[in-house]
């Protein structure tokens, strides 16, 4: 008992032996957390357990891991002598410092949570870009990876672009010319015939005329809307639908319109 008293008064040693206390209290406290969290993540389904990688679960994990850690080094700092707020307050100029360098980084963080938080889109989702549709493939608080619909490229997106980006519907608008020759009534009517043979196509679920959109130089402007099973496959329908609208015109015998010049020469 002497000789551990006498090892005691050694502040090395006591400086130790606190910090390897100090460790097995945060590795106990960090297991417990980790088992709150599987435990957590067994109760739901399948498909949440594919989006946990990007879910504010996860982020909130990750944070919450983060936190320990910096705190676990700050303690052992302050145990072993060390002037812990000197050093943070050096660590903040330089944090001021690193911080207006990168600016767009911290946008992209920025632009993470609030996608996380808002749930402004989930991975499986169709979203537009610019002129180009895709499935989002992976996202987390710096990137969105999204899958071309239209080519299968992977296109990778910085999150403080998602004011461009916009979440696509499972609707399908086709305009469909038509000569000014054709009344009104039988126009209406040839749309109505399109509409539902066009729903009778593979995977699309509703397909309504929508009348006459615009008068153009050459024909009249007619509107179809296609309602598909699923967002991703809404290439694939329009082209179905496009198939029936000129399968039927032949059938009909009705010329699509096209922009035309006349020509007047003096002889």
């Amino acid at each position: 008992m002497e000789t551990i008293s006498e090892l005691w008064k050694i502040a090395a040693v006591r400086q130790a032996v606190i910090s390897v206390l100090v460790v097995l209290i945060t590795v106990i406290f960090w297991i417990i957390i980790r088992a709150i969290s599987r435990s957590y993540q067994k109760k739901k389904s399948v498909d949440e357990k594919t989006r946990a990688a990007s879910s504010l679960r996860s982020v909130i994990y990750d944070a919450i891991k983060v936190s320990v850690f910096v705190l676990l080094v700050l303690t052992i700092l302050q145990i072993n002598g060390i002037n812990v707020t000197s050093l943070i307050a050096g660590v903040g100029v330089a944090s001021a410092v690193v911080g207006l360098a990168l600016q767009d980084f911290f946008k992209d963080i920025i632009m993470g949570v609030h996608i996380l938080m808002d749930d402004f889109y989930q991975i499986g989702d169709l979203v537009k870009y610019g002129e180009e549709e895709g499935l989002v493939e992976s996202f987390n608080l710096r990137t969105t990876k999204i899958r071309s619909i239209r080519t299968g490229d992977i296109i990778t997106l910085c999150n403080r672009n998602i004011s461009d980006i916009a979440k696509s519907s499972a609707e399908v608008y086709i305009h469909q010319p038509l000569p000014y020759e054709l009344s009104v009534g039988k126009a209406n009517e040839l749309m109505e015939r399109i509409a539902e043979k066009v729903k009778e196509c593979e995977g699309i679920t509703e397909c309504t005329s929508l009348g006459s959109n615009s008068f153009d130089a050459s024909s009249v402007d007619y509107l179809l809307k296609v309602v598909c099973e699923k967002p991703e496959i809404k290439l694939g329908c329009r082209r179905r639908a496009l198939l029936v609208i000129k399968q039927t015109l032949e059938e009909e015998r009705i010329d699509i319109p096209f922009e035309q010049l006349d020509v007047h020469m003096r002889g």
